[in-house]
């Protein structure tokens, strides 16, 4: 779960990398871009899109590899090899990936708004610490740096649908879009939640006891938990659930002080629904968790 996790960060931090990219890609025409769309093309078929720039000229699907060592793009299997000290890892293929989205999405454009654009498709690896040692043959590879000048030569083709029909396409996408939340993981891995500690949690695994109204200390290492309650609740919205009420974050911090437990609440990114007394706050996790950095969380 540790590496997955790592995997998980380090694509999320690629695809940020990349959007700011798009952002920076000097647009003639109006555009839209969607980062990180899902879309069921069929009953039998799911459309999963990391970045989606839509224009009256073109559709194009960024497919991000946040990955480094050397890689082999493979044919005759579809395969993509990483290589890191020596150690060999196989993925699916990005190239094989593409080429059925590109398929998924013209059959969804098809049948769901009767309108076609062209579909241009590129692998971006946002990676400086990448060699390509067998590139892509079906797909191109763009370095960072290379997004904005790509996405410009594409604008030179002209329009070819009207406003309204694109607001159309990207209202239905939009409409149609129900992004994989890979957390919690202990749904996705089905793991009881009784099985997981709570209370602060020292890296060495031993639990976390307030020594002064500043210090949380370890009991196992005696060493300081510094951001101790900050990595607590990131612990609890990747691990146990998407939801906490009041009564559950007092009990997960064993933490019994209703006023700072609600500071604490108030400092999130939250979105509380329910009445005072069954109030439930919900985390969208595309936003940062905590409205700030948590300086004076030894107040709380």
């Amino acid at each position: 779960m540790q590496k997955e996790l790592e995997n998980i960060q380090a694509g999320y931090n690629g695809e940020c990398r990349v959007d700011q990219l798009i952002q920076e890609t000097h647009f003639t025409l109006p555009f839209q871009t969607l980062p990180n769309v899902e879309i069921q093309a069929s009953s039998n078929r799911l459309i999963q899109i990391d970045s989606l720039i839509i224009t009256p000229s073109y559709i194009c699907i960024l497919e991000v590899k946040h990955l480094r060592g050397t890689l082999k793009f493979l044919e005759n299997p579809y395969q993509l090899i990483q290589t890191i000290d020596g150690n060999n890892t196989p993925y699916v293929c990005p190239q094989q990936q593409i080429l059925r989205t590109v398929d998924s999405l013209e059959y969804w454009l098809q049948h769901q708004v009767g309108i076609q654009l062209p579909i241009f498709k590129a692998i971006v690896l946002p990676n400086k610490r990448t060699h390509v040692e067998i590139p892509p043959t079906q797909i191109k590879l763009l370095g960072p740096k290379e997004v904005p000048l790509y996405l410009q030569k594409l604008n030179k083709h002209p329009a070819i649908i009207t406003t309204n029909q694109f607001q159309h396409i990207v209202y239905k996408i939009k409409n149609s879009n129900k992004p994989y939340n890979t957390f919690p993981l202990t749904k996705k891995h089905s793991i009881p939640l009784d099985q997981l500690k709570t209370g602060i949690i020292c890296y060495c695994g031993g639990q976390g006891r307030r020594f002064s109204q500043r210090t949380w200390t370890c009991q196992n290492c005696g060493k300081n938990i510094d951001n101790a309650i900050k990595l607590a609740m990131l612990d609890w919205f990747w691990l146990f659930k998407s939801t906490i009420t009041h009564k559950e974050c007092s009990q997960y911090l064993q933490i019994n002080n209703k006023n700072r437990i609600t500071k604490l609440l108030k400092q999130m990114n939250l979105t509380p629904t329910g009445h005072t007394r069954s109030r439930t706050y919900h985390y969208n996790y595309r936003k940062p968790l905590f409205k700030e950095t948590l300086s004076n969380e030894n107040s709380i």
